[in-house]
């Protein structure tokens, strides 16, 4: 069974959705497989489409339309809680992968230190079937 909301620990802190904690604040990521290839064998094939450039105060605005404005506000207020947005999965290879373009696992890893582009991300997480 599919789990709609896996914990999401992200390190991509150059993302206008990293929050401190490595936690991410979109409401939705989706990943996806490698944009040239078209699929992936190793985490590094994967990236995160949810990734927008944290450069400007112009970046954060234009990144607002996704932000899980209810995770964020109870992460701050509520101790321990942690901020879990839902993910989209289009790498089916990977063993985590369900119907629905739903991930099954209980938690993924996003990662992509100095990303300055979503290609610069992985799904750590990924596992070939």
């Amino acid at each position: 069974m599919a789990t709609a909301n896996p914990t999401v620990k992200c390190t991509v802190d150059q993302c206008t959705h990293y929050m401190p904690g490595d936690q991410c604040m979109a409401a939705k990521i989706s990943i996806y497989n490698d944009e040239i290839s078209g699929s992936s064998s190793t985490s590094a094939d994967t990236q995160c489409r949810a990734f927008h450039h944290r450069k400007t105060v112009g970046d954060m605005v234009g990144a607002l339309h996704n932000v899980n404005v209810g995770g964020v506000v109870s992460s701050t207020f509520l101790n321990g809680t942690q901020v879990t947005p839902t993910v989209a999965c289009f790498v089916s290879n990977c063993k985590f992968w369900d119907s629905g373009n739903m991930c099954n696992a209980s938690e993924i890893k996003v990662a992509g230190q100095n990303a300055a582009r979503t290609p610069d991300t992985d799904c750590e997480t990924y596992q070939t079937k």
